[in-house]
């Protein structure tokens, strides 16, 4: 169902922010065995942490890293990786991150341990990483300050920092940025134009709350209409679009109708929904 449906899409960064790399840790992998007989040997200034119960049991695949990790910051970062991903355990992370660290600063490392620290809600430290990982070259941090700011209702601040990661072309901003217009600062032309710039590259929840934003503050029920409606066979049911405009929101049928056909006719619509309404 539609109805009552708003993800709080900032809240949700953090574990997009760890996901994000997953690909590009996995393929340090592949480099850090092919060239292992070249690489530096690095001298932690911090002992390597224990490898434990819990992920021998369950990241026991990263074992190999561990004896990597030694003098490796890369498989120390992907272990601190595995344990705030897979095990959502921030604070073994963190060591993980800080032992890494040691043997050399990273943009990466950085990064991961100002997301768990923001994770902890231990804010203040959690800056002081984000910006190590910024003098590094890092432009994933940016939606985690953003997360770190949002949490403590500075919006000024949160819109900052999605700017700067819209402007990095992250692809989470747009989204990230339409919410906080609309929800936090109650700027409605900056939302629809933010939301727009999410369904440019398909964000489909961006369909959904471009609809209720010109429903419920912008008063555009074609509009409204024709986001619903072009969801339909995408993310929702032909019933659960169609009992939200009609019976939620009361849009009589030819606004409904004018919004099916606005959505078929417009570029703006990257999906449509092309099937016949059967308004009656």
């Amino acid at each position: 169902m539609i109805k009552g449906i708003i993800k709080v899409i900032l809240l949700l960064l953090l574990t997009l922010t760890f996901s994000a790399c997953e690909e590009k840790f996995s393929q340090n992998t592949q480099v850090n065995k092919e060239e292992k007989k070249e690489q530096v040997i690095y001298t932690p200034r911090l002992p390597i942490p224990e490898w434990d119960k819990i992920a021998k049991q369950n990241i026991n695949n990263y074992w190999s890293n561990w004896h990597d990790a030694k003098h490796d910051p890369i498989p120390a970062t992907q272990i601190g990786y595995a344990y705030a991903n897979k095990l959502q355990d921030y604070e073994k992370a963190l060591q993980w991150f800080e032992y890494s660290n040691s043997m050399k600063p990273t943009a990466d490392n950085s990064a991961y341990a100002c997301s768990a620290l923001q994770q902890l809600k231990q804010y203040e430290k959690a800056l002081t990483w984000c910006n190590n990982a910024i003098s590094l070259g890092s432009t994933q941090v940016f939606i985690v300050l953003a997360s770190i700011y949002n949490e403590q209702e500075n919006y000024q601040e949160t819109e900052k920092w999605l700017l700067k990661a819209f402007d990095s072309k992250n692809k989470d901003a747009p989204i990230s940025l339409g919410y906080l217009y609309a929800n936090n600062l109650k700027d409605y032309v900056k939302a629809e134009q933010y939301y727009k710039e999410a369904i440019k590259i398909r964000d489909l929840e961006a369909f959904h709350n471009l609809s209720r934003l010109y429903h419920h503050n912008l008063h555009d029920d074609i509009k409204a209409s024709a986001y619903a409606i072009a969801l339909i066979g995408n993310k929702y049911s032909y019933q659960s679009v169609m009992n939200l405009l009609k019976k939620d929101w009361q849009i009589p049928n030819d606004i409904i109708q004018k919004g099916y056909e606005l959505q078929l006719s417009s570029d703006e619509f990257p999906i449509k929904y092309k099937e016949n309404l059967n308004l009656e």
